[in-house]
């Protein structure tokens, strides 16, 4: 699992070289349709497992801008999930996720008179296709 280019995360077996501004992780522990108040009014949970999902931003990298072009067109290819490794606790963690939408920005800089589109400020959320952890 060697991470070589941005050293924080691998999508689709690629570690791109772009800089990882945030990355947040949240967890959800989800419970099947069965599960609901009884008449005592206790809850009752029939708990499927629990999923692990992040959020990231990132920069381009001005050396590399080309990967932060790649992973936006990676991110954004209508593919039911990608595989990811991400830190979790003192290790990494590797799942398949799907991406539903994300947001950039761009500016226009004119260096020596040429037009040059720049895009920054990648953020994206990855949901986790399964629970990673299970009853």
């Amino acid at each position: 699992m060697a991470l070589d280019g941005n050293e924080v995360f691998t999508i689709d077996g690629l570690s791109l070289r772009v800089i990882v501004t945030e990355l947040r992780r949240m967890f959800q522990v989800l419970d099947s349709e069965v599960s609901g108040r009884l008449q005592s009014v206790r809850m009752f949970r029939d708990i499927e497992g629990t999923f692990y999902n992040y959020k990231m931003s990132v920069e381009p990298d001005p050396k590399y801008r080309d990967d932060y072009n790649t992973f936006y067109e990676i991110i954004s290819a209508p593919v039911e999930s990608h595989t990811l490794i991400f830190p979790y606790g003192d290790t990494m963690m590797e799942f398949e996720a799907y991406v539903t939408s994300g947001e950039d920005s761009f500016r226009n800089r004119k260096p020596g008179g040429k037009s040059v589109n720049l895009w920054s400020g990648l953020s994206i959320d990855f949901t986790a296709m399964e629970p990673q952890r299970r009853p």
